[in-house]
């Protein structure tokens, strides 16, 4: 019978070592999770405005060093929004990445998916700018077309 102890409780080590394990990459993972991520920097509505320029309306490097965020006061609105692979629109928040009601419809984003950013409003156009990546999500002109960029 000696023999047989020396197998079982390696056996019962290894369970008890499997479970031990298992529950602390899960307390390490929904820690992990449960943090604000501050490896992704935001845009703030002032960088997306100057995305648009350069991007858009093809402004140099050299003329957007110039500019300060008092320049781009009034001239444009933003608000934080989730623009889904549909091309839905939805309110969102900014902190916590809860959206709400749709507020608009436009294509398909040129990337598809789903990208949370900043709803950039100038001259009666709207721009979506990804809110990580900078990228164009998507354009609404004035003339209430709908258009990729």
């Amino acid at each position: 019978m000696g023999k047989l102890d020396a197998p079982r409780n390696k056996v019962i080590f290894i369970v008890l070592l499997s479970i031990g394990f298992t529950l602390a990459m899960y307390f390490v993972v929904n820690y992990s999770l449960s943090q604000q991520s501050t490896t992704f920097a935001r845009l703030i509505p002032e960088e997306a405005y100057i995305i648009i320029l350069h991007d858009i309306f093809n402004k140099t490097l050299s003329d957007l060093r110039n500019i300060t965020f008092d320049d781009l006061q009034g001239k444009f609105t933003s608000q934080y929004v989730m623009v889904d692979g549909d091309g839905n629109i939805y309110k969102a928040n900014k902190d916590s990445h809860e959206t709400f009601q749709v507020i608009n419809k436009t294509n398909e984003p040129i990337t598809g998916g789903s990208h949370f950013g900043w709803e950039i409003v100038s001259n009666g156009s709207k721009y979506y700018i990804d809110s990580t990546s900078g990228q164009i999500i998507t354009i609404v002109n004035a003339s209430n077309s709908q258009i990729n960029k």
